[in-house]
């Protein structure tokens, strides 16, 4: 990619990756090894690892992580979570939500350069597959520029189907996240025509990460997420970052004819994914993946110059200030972290195993019978979220002239499941006020104890 002309110390005013007219300029990243391309290399793969065998793995019979939507179920390492357990999802949302603060006020766009899926993949995956066929920078914008030919027609298709392969790998492990492995396996092997509605979302979900790492690709940073958007409301002048040292570097110049440790060589501009300068400064496209470090540091060891000349380090530090090692923003941040987690696990280990929810049956909301008495009936959504099964008992606890007719008493609930069962409950209708009886229906569970209020309906008395 050739980048838009800028003065020297100057972002341009629009994305490196468009021209003045608005066209697309493709990015071209050089291949770089260095400290911090090979310390990202082995986190990236231990995260595309993670990511491809989270899904086959079981704990107590159930799958690590799910958020199972055809069961609606969120399943964590042996945990089921349901509908009625919305409250934690708060949690874990707020949590992530907090993470993000928390690292970024730190460490920048550590989450960026070192652990979003986009980066991990397309860098660590796609890049080094489309190098390993096309050949580095320069032999792939040769091959791009060249005309037709057999050999280009060979590697670009060879290039696309394997990218497909590895979009077809990550797209279906994605989507067993949500429906399970088995599930998965099944759409797979199994024709077309047996389940349509899954192989058209198989299809799409295909579809959409091919076209994002095949061709969206750095665009998806730079135009599309919205955290480059609002990152700089949680940094600060300590925040720690991909940065130039401009007082060290500039003037910047050939080798031998500069003030500066600069010497001009765009080593730094080559290797960026994102194809921006970092010598312009702090900018939204730059993803802290500290390509461009790696490379600064190769150069000034070849002209025998003291590396970090880019490195990570905070504005206040480039200008000699001082740096607190804990600071408000932090700080609260970290305080906020902490007790969330303190509170999300404590919720947990305290959650009822066994939950019911009280549902009036749609239609008449309520019937007398022939003795006079007024009948509501009920219908009652029993939780067991416990890894056993259990026997489940109901009594009324008031008033004590009300009759509760359930079909079986106990019932047996299975493990981890929710499960329905209709319940009537009749009362003298000299009970109700105003047509209405609130009413306490207790349910037994070994230790556990529920007793939800119940209004039950009726005529009212003129």
């Amino acid at each position: 990619m050739t980048g838009m002309p800028t003065p020297e110390g100057h972002a341009p005013s629009s994305l490196y990756t468009l021209d003045e007219h608005g066209k697309r300029l493709w990015v071209y990243p050089q291949k770089i090894q260095g400290f911090f391309t090979r310390r990202r290399g082995l986190v990236s793969a231990f995260l595309i690892l993670f990511y491809l065998l989270v899904p086959w793995i079981k704990v107590d019979g159930l799958p690590a992580i799910q958020l199972n939507i055809l069961e609606r179920q969120f399943i964590l390492l042996g945990h089921i979570f349901w509908p009625q357990d919305v409250k934690y999802l708060v949690f874990i949302l707020l949590g992530a939500a907090l993470s993000l603060f928390f690292f970024t006020a730190l460490a920048g766009r550590l989450w960026c350069g070192w652990a979003c899926p986009q980066t991990v993949f397309l860098e660590f995956i796609f890049h080094r597959i489309e190098t390993w066929i096309e050949g580095d920078r320069n032999q792939r914008m040769s091959l791009d520029r060249a005309p037709l030919s057999v050999e280009k027609v060979l590697k670009k298709g060879f290039k696309h189907l394997i990218f497909l392969a590895f979009a077809s790998l990550i797209a279906n492990t994605f989507l067993a996240y949500f429906v399970g492995v088995e599930n998965v396996l099944d759409w797979m092997t199994g024709p077309p025509s047996a389940h349509w509605t899954a192989f058209i979302f198989m299809m799409a979900n295909l579809v959409l990460f091919y076209f994002d790492f095949a061709w969206f690709r750095e665009q998806f940073c730079t135009v599309l997420c919205p955290y480059a958007r609002f990152q700089s409301a949680l940094a600060d002048e300590q925040t720690l970052q991909v940065s130039y040292d401009e007082r060290r570097g500039e003037p910047r110049g050939k080798l031998g004819k500069s003030e500066g440790d600069c010497v001009d060589c765009g080593a730094c501009v080559r290797v960026c994914p994102t194809g921006i300068d970092i010598r312009n400064g702090t900018q939204l496209e730059c993803i802290g993946c500290a390509r461009c470090i790696d490379a600064c540091d190769d150069i000034m060891r070849k002209v025998d110059k003291p590396e970090g000349l880019v490195r990570y380090d905070s504005l206040s530090r480039m200008m000699n200030q001082d740096q607190p090692l804990f600071r408000g923003r932090v700080l609260i941040y970290g305080i906020l972290l902490i007790g969330l987690t303190i509170g999300f696990v404590w919720s947990i280990t305290a959650r009822p195993l066994v939950e019911v929810t009280i549902l009036r049956n749609p239609g008449e909301p309520y019937s007398i019978l022939p003795d006079g008495r007024v009948s509501n009936h009920l219908s009652l959504r029993i939780v067991n979220k416990g890894r056993e099964p259990r026997l489940v008992s109901f009594e009324l606890e008031k008033p004590t002239d009300a009759e509760l007719v359930v079909p079986v008493q106990p019932f047996h609930l299975k493990a981890n499941s929710l499960q329905r069962m209709e319940v009537f409950v009749m009362v003298p209708q000299d009970k109700m006020q105003e047509g209405k009886l609130r009413v306490k229906l207790k349910m037994y569970s070994r230790e556990e104890v529920a007793d939800p209020d119940v209004i039950l309906l009726g005529p009212q008395k003129r």
